[in-house]
């Protein structure tokens, strides 16, 4: 047990996501619309709390109860020309309570990142010929062992990482957490993964979305909290006994035919993050490169990181905390996070399999603390002492005020959010797109000012680790320039990285909030191999919740002109609750 005391067991995730700790019931079907409305161009509006409700947001965050399969009830519009058949797999919280059995009611869990995962899977069809479906969809839950127990039961059965408790038996010294597998999914080779931080990916069937089995990557990983004490040799039977193994990190990236996955332990000793990065052909699944890398006093492992044709780049401030409370039960670990005091930001530099360089890690002058990147890439001649690569690397971040005022005070890092499920938005930090420079001179600086608060920002897929001007992302609706406020996101941008300015946004529409998206480069007259494609040449594909009519649409928007409008929309005869990241595959 002793160990265990500074253990830094959680995700990095719940730095990005409101809590949720008291969820309404599910709407009954009967009550739900069966007509969602009309979706239209960008419209004007004066107004920042008037486009949505605490209700309408509470709305977005139900438990899907499934007691009918999601269809399509309507297609609007051609899907445009050129663009490639493929497959969006997005996955989310769908299930935020457990349902109990015969007399016994359900039990609510403590956060809303701890909902059972459940994958939507959307296929487009361009060039569907008559009587053929432009596109189809299905959602299912991700049906692990431990889930179908709990639903069979109707009990918990395994704590959570923030703040969900068993039903029965002890929980003190209880260390095996549920790994949801609600974060992120993604097709490679012949299977689909699903990823949550806790633990291993899952694999599904690419096609039915039926659940088999861990996936272990060849038996490079264990199953098992993701922690270690001795290291590889010495912790080899410590670490097994303990329940201990790997995690993979929620987010790939994909670039050069090949995807990148980061498996993760944290030393239970050092507070170091030991780190494989894991690098598949894309169309195999085979590994093609292992490298591993430690990165020393980070305090908890990463949720997103950056690729760049010869690094991995990963961004903390050290944290820390007294992770008592959940040795005793009554905890969960994330919630026994906290940041150090007075400490700057690190940028680790991890060279990928063909990289001369050593890894590297690069003091910045000010706190960070990274939620998503959007992109970075490697600036030539301007390398620092020792040859310290060079990189721009561009991230949402809170800010230096924010994380020193949480490090002086010793705010849990999810101390701020109990009231955001109730639309108090009041106090979650802002997160602002930032640029962050290595080499000669580390620096930091805001990378669109007055932008405001803005989340899941990409770039174009053909520009991931090279130079690129235009970012992606989602805002809450702002009045006229006024900055983005701290609200649900109804609103898709693009940012212009030359300008530093706001160039093009869509905003959903009153009472609708806009969810993470995928980019997918347009089929263009440009050679496959060639990097010249045009960077806004790029369609946005996202689902929206209208909470008028409680359900869910997916749009397809034009990357060059959002502010058109969706040119196809696929509604659906319910709703998808308000979710997390996915992944787009194309079908030859």
């Amino acid at each position: 047990i002793g160990p265990m005391t500074s253990l830094r067991l959680l995700l990095q995730h719940f730095a990005s996501i409101p809590s949720c700790s008291a969820f309404v019931p599910s709407l009954s079907e009967s009550t739900r619309p069966a007509v969602p409305r009309p979706l239209s161009a960008s419209t004007c509006h004066t107004a920042h709390q008037s486009s949505w409700s605490a209700a309408d947001w509470s709305a977005a965050l139900r438990t899907q109860p499934l007691v009918a399969p999601i269809a399509i009830v309507d297609t609007i519009g051609p899907l445009p020309l050129p663009s490639p058949a493929g497959i969006l797999y997005k996955a989310g919280p769908a299930r935020f309570e457990n349902e109990g059995s015969g007399t016994r009611e359900g039990t609510p869990y403590a956060h809303w990142l701890e909902g059972d995962g459940a994958i939507s899977r959307l296929q487009l069809n361009p060039e569907a010929g008559p009587g053929e479906p432009a596109a189809t969809f299905a959602f299912r839950f991700v049906e692990t062992d431990l889930q179908l127990s709990e639903r069979e039961e109707g009990k918990i059965l395994a704590r959570g990482t923030f703040g969900t408790n068993k039903d029965e038996g002890r929980n003190a010294f209880d260390f095996k957490l549920k790994n949801p597998c609600n974060t992120n999914a993604a097709a490679v080779g012949d299977t689909l993964l699903a990823l949550s931080e806790v633990g291993l990916p899952h694999r599904l069937d690419p096609d039915t979305l039926a659940p088999q089995g861990v996936e272990t990557f060849g038996g490079r990983l264990v199953d098992g909290a993701p922690a270690a004490t001795l290291g590889p040799v010495l912790g080899a039977a410590l670490d097994p006994a303990l329940g201990f193994g790997d995690a993979v990190c929620a987010h790939l990236h994909e670039m050069d035919g090949r995807h990148a996955f980061v498996a993760m332990r944290q030393n239970a000793i050092t507070s170091a993050t030991c780190l494989r990065l894991l690098e598949l052909d894309s169309k195999s699944g085979d590994i093609v490169s292992e490298t591993e890398s430690v990165l020393e006093n980070t305090g908890f492992p990463p949720h997103d990181w950056a690729i760049t044709p010869s690094y991995a780049a990963f961004v903390a401030t050290p944290a820390g905390g007294d992770l008592t409370p959940f040795l005793l039960g009554s905890k969960g670990p994330a919630e026994c996070i906290s940041f150090q005091r007075d400490v700057e930001a690190i940028v680790h530099i991890v060279p990928r399999a063909g990289c001369k360089v050593e890894a590297i890690s690069v003091p910045l002058p000010v706190a960070l603390h990274p939620v998503h990147f959007a992109n970075a890439w490697e600036v030539k001649g301007n390398a620092g002492e020792g040859d310290v690569p060079a990189l721009e690397i561009f991230a949402t971040c809170w800010d230096d005020a924010t994380v020193r005022r949480m490090g002086t005070t010793g705010e849990s890092l999810l101390g701020s959010w109990a009231k955001v499920s109730g639309g108090d938005f009041g106090g979650v930090p802002t997160q602002r797109l930032m640029r962050i420079s290595t080499g000669k001179e580390p620096a930091v600086e805001e990378a669109v000012p007055g932008l405001g608060h803005v989340d899941y920002v990409k770039c174009h897929p053909r520009y991931t680790g090279r130079r690129s001007r235009y970012v992606w992302g989602s805002i809450a609706a702002a009045a006229g320039n006024e900055p983005a406020p701290l609200a649900p996101p109804q609103s898709f941008c693009r940012l212009d990285l030359h300008t530093k300015q706001k160039v093009d946004e869509w905003f959903a529409g009153e009472r609708r909030f806009v969810d993470d998206f995928v980019l997918i480069e347009k089929d263009t007259e440009t050679d496959a191999g060639s990097n010249n494609t045009p960077e806004d040449q790029a369609w946005l594909v996202a689902p929206v919740f209208d909470a008028e009519t409680n359900t869910s649409s997916f749009v397809v928007l034009d990357g060059q002109n959002l502010s058109a409008g969706p040119i196809f929309e696929v509604r659906l005869s319910s709703h998808i609750p308000w979710g997390l990241h996915g992944t787009y595959t194309r079908i030859k």
